[in-house]
């Protein structure tokens, strides 16, 4: 899963307790397998990426 944004002037962190912001990515960290940010080419936007362990269904 990916999700791009234009604001690069701070990349983002999971929150810590007293932080108003970041909780979205407490989420993100606790069911991903992995997560990270990257610097699309030229600097013009960020990508928060992560890996999902995809499982089956049961009937």
């Amino acid at each position: 899963m990916e999700v791009s944004d234009a604001r690069v002037d701070r990349l983002p962190v999971p929150a810590r307790e007293a932080d108003e912001g970041g909780r979205g990515l407490l989420l993100v960290e606790a069911l991903s397998e992995k997560w990270g940010v990257e610097l699309r080419p030229g600097g013009a936007y960020k990508t928060v990426w992560a890996e999902l362990r995809v499982g089956s269904c049961a009937d």
